[in-house]
């Protein structure tokens, strides 16, 4: 039976690493691969020619292999290694309700916790990703949109539902870049977030929930509009 065929790699593909949190750094580097599609569905991922291509032992990427795993990016196959998965990008869609309704749980909790200083730290980030979106810097732009959500949910007081959470944005991070590149959603989200901050501000806590479900589920909503599921 023909087995299905494994990448190959050339190490001058790849960006030379630093000594130190070698695992973090190609974690990184198989994830930014996958999220621009160097890799098509279904295609294995094998321990000694990323190891070679990366100038690396076989420990940090078998390190990044298990966090990308554990994030949904790709899969473990019993005796036969890594591969990406067969599913559709839109099954990520399945998250979305679920970090909406978790993101809103975390920033319930978070209310009695926050403070003006809190509440200009969200604007500054939302300024930053404003000018990000006006240079058309999309990583930067959704690295920032993370930020927001991650801070606003930071005093929730819940470590478990903080890590939880980050885990769910990891895996919702492909969509997001498809966002990022489809119609106005960028500039709809820095509106959103002032909106957000504005009725902090005002002790209006039913309306900032409200909106940030809504925020949340911009990017579940528009991709279903324009490509379905």
């Amino acid at each position: 039976m023909r087995r299905s065929a494994s990448v190959r790699v050339s190490r001058a593909r790849w960006p030379k690493l630093a000594t130190g949190t070698l695992g973090d750094q190609v974690y990184l580097a198989l994830r930014d691969r996958i999220i621009a599609g160097r890799h098509p569905p279904g295609e294995f991922l094998r321990e000694i020619e990323l190891a070679t291509a990366l100038g690396v032992s076989r420990t940090p990427v078998r390190e990044a292999f298990a966090r990308l795993a554990r994030e949904g990016f790709v899969e473990r196959l019993a005796r036969r290694g890594y591969r990406l998965p067969l599913e559709p990008l839109s099954r990520l869609l399945e998250l979305y309700p679920i970090v909406a309704a978790l993101e809103v749980l975390a920033a319930e909790l978070s209310l009695p916790q926050l403070d003006p200083r809190l509440l200009a730290e969200l604007r500054a980030i939302n300024r930053r990703m404003e000018q990000c979106i006006q240079r058309e810097e999309g990583t930067a732009g959704i690295a920032l949109n993370h930020e927001f959500h991650r801070m606003l949910s930071s005093r929730c007081g819940n470590r478990r539902l903080c890590e939880l959470l980050d885990e769910l944005r990891s895996q919702v991070l492909r969509l997001e870049y498809w966002s990022a590149d489809h119609g106005t959603q960028a500039e709809d989200a820095v509106r959103q977030h002032d909106q957000i901050v504005d009725a902090l501000e005002r002790g209006d806590y039913d309306t900032a929930l409200g909106l940030l479900r809504e925020n949340r589920l911009q990017t579940y909503f528009a991709f279903v509009a324009e490509v379905g599921t």
